[in-house]
C-alpha cells in the first residue's frame, strides 16, 4: 500500500476487522504518526465511518483525545487518517497484567477521560465504544491519558441520534437503551461504559459477562450492577466512588450524571483520597 512519500513508513502497529494501524515519520513535520488505513476500499460503509471518524476528531481539540493531523488517500485509493502517535500500554493491557488498580491511580485515569467526554457530549458527540481497549496510558510512566478509536462515534448535529438498527459495540459495557434501540441516545451511553469500566478497575471484574452474548445484554436489562463490595469482598472500597459509580450504571439513562457533574465529582474525590493520604 503507497502513502504520499513524504511519510516514511517504519512499522504496522495493529490490524482490526476494518483497518490497520501504520507507524510512520512524516517528513513535512517531523512527527511520528500512526496512519489508520482501510483494508477494503470497496466497502461503502467502511469508508463512511472512516469519514466521520475524520470529521469528529477534526472537531475535537482536548489533552485526553488523540490528535487529528490529517487525511489522505493512497496510491490504490484507500482513504486514511493521520493522528498522533501513542507510546505506552492500553488500559487492557495494565488490567490484564495487574487485575486491579488502586483509587488514586483509577482516579487519575477517569478525570481526563471523563474530562474529555464532557468536551464531546457539549460538541454534540457520543464515543459509543468506550472502554480499556480505547484508553491509551503513554509513556513516561503512563500519566498520560488518550481516548482513542472513534470509528464508532456519533455526531449530534443539533438533534437526538437515533438508531440504525445495528447493535455497535462490546457486550460488557453497552448501556441498556442501545440493547432495546427504544429512545435516542445520548451521553448518557458513554456515562454508563464508563461506571463499568471504572467498577471494573476497582474490582479486577465487570459486573456482567458470560460467555454468551445475548446473555450479558439480558443480564444489562433486568439486572441491576451489583455493588463492588458484593464483587471484591476483600477491598475496601471508598465509600465515595462506590457512591459516583453506582449512579453511572442506573439502567434509565436520564437518572446518570452528566460528564460535567462526573468531572467535579471525581476531582473533589480525588482531593479528599490524597488529603486522607497525607495524614497517614
Amino acid at each position: 500500500m503507497a502513502f504520499p512519500d513524504y511519510y516514511q513508513l517504519s512499522s504496522e502497529f495493529g490490524e482490526g476487522a476494518v483497518a490497520k494501524v501504520v507507524r510512520a515519520g512524516n517528513l513535512k513535520t517531523g512527527n511520528t504518526v500512526a496512519l489508520k488505513v482501510l483494508k477494503d476500499i470497496t466497502d461503502e460503509e467502511d469508508i463512511r465511518r472512516l469519514g466521520r471518524e475524520m470529521d469528529i476528531l477534526s472537531r475535537i481539540e482536548h489533552p485526553a483525545v488523540v490528535r487529528y493531523l490529517g487525511h489522505g488517500t493512497t496510491s490504490e485509493g484507500a482513504p486514511y487518517v493521520e493522528m498522533e502517535w501513542l507510546e505506552g500500554s492500553s488500559l487492557r493491557d495494565v488490567l490484564m497484567a495487574r487485575e486491579r488498580l488502586e483509587l488514586i491511580e483509577i482516579l487519575d485515569i477517569l478525570i481526563p477521560v471523563i474530562s474529555a467526554l464532557a468536551t464531546c457530549h457539549e460538541n454534540g458527540i457520543i464515543h459509543r465504544d468506550i472502554k480499556p481497549e480505547n484508553i491509551m496510558l503513554c509513556s513516561p510512566g503512563g500519566k498520560t491519558v488518550k481516548l482513542i478509536d472513534f470509528g464508532m462515534a456519533k455526531l449530534l448535529k443539533g438533534t437526538p441520534i437515533t438508531h440504525d438498527g445495528q447493535l455497535f459495540g462490546t457486550p460488557q459495557y453497552i448501556a441498556p437503551e442501545r440493547i432495546t434501540m427504544d429512545q435516542d441516545l445520548t451521553g448518557a451511553i458513554d456515562v454508563y461504559a464508563l461506571g463499568i469500566m471504572a467498577y471494573e478497575m476497582m474490582t479486577g471484574v465487570r459486573p456482567f459477562d458470560h460467555e454468551e452474548v445475548q446473555k450479558i445484554l439480558m443480564m444489562h436489562l433486568t439486572e441491576k450492577v451489583p455493588p463492588m463490595q458484593e464483587m471484591a469482598p476483600d477491598l475496601a472500597i471508598h465509600p465515595g466512588f462506590s457512591r459516583i459509580v453506582r449512579r453511572m450504571v442506573r439502567q434509565e439513562p436520564l437518572q446518570r450524571p452528566l460528564a460535567t457533574t462526573l468531572y467535579t465529582d471525581f476531582r473533589v474525590l480525588r482531593a479528599t483520597v490524597e488529603r486522607m493520604d497525607s495524614r497517614l
